[in-house]
């Protein structure tokens, strides 16, 4: 395997580990990421996947960017969420959102101090591709 290609698998299976366990986000410990389903796009490289994730009160994610867009659907709680210098917008249980592709999401966190947020969110990447990367 070409030294290329291993670097860009480690630093994916680093991003994702981030994302995972947490790397510099507050509250990080007990975020969890559940991949719900994967599904191949049919006659391309592509694959669409679902993930369940929940961030405890507190939990507070890094700024990242994702590099597709996403859509997402609020659960249960509520989060504080904005991109680039825009004003941080409310997320409550029944709604839903769009993450915006290669644009820095500078804010995403839990704005319930009591509550668990728990989220889906689905995107469609390259096959082994990640969802987001924290710089």
């Amino acid at each position: 395997m070409n030294k290329s290609l291993v670097s860009k698998i480690t630093l994916q299976t680093l991003v994702l580990v981030c994302f995972a366990v947490g790397c510099g986000w507050a509250g990080a410990a007990d975020v969890t990421r559940q991949e719900i389903q994967r599904s191949d796009v049919p006659g391309t490289d592509l694959e669409t996947r679902l993930y369940l994730i929940t961030f405890p009160p507190g939990a507070v994610a890094p700024v990242h960017h994702h590099p597709v867009d996403g859509l997402g659907y609020i659960v249960e709680g509520m989060a504080e969420s904005a991109y680039g210098n825009d004003a941080p917008v409310t997320l409550r249980a029944g709604q839903s959102f769009h993450d915006l592709a290669v644009v820095s999401h500078t804010l995403f966190r839990n704005a319930d101090p009591d509550k668990p947020l728990k989220f889906l969110v689905a995107y469609t990447v390259k096959k082994g591709a990640p969802v987001i990367e924290v710089p």
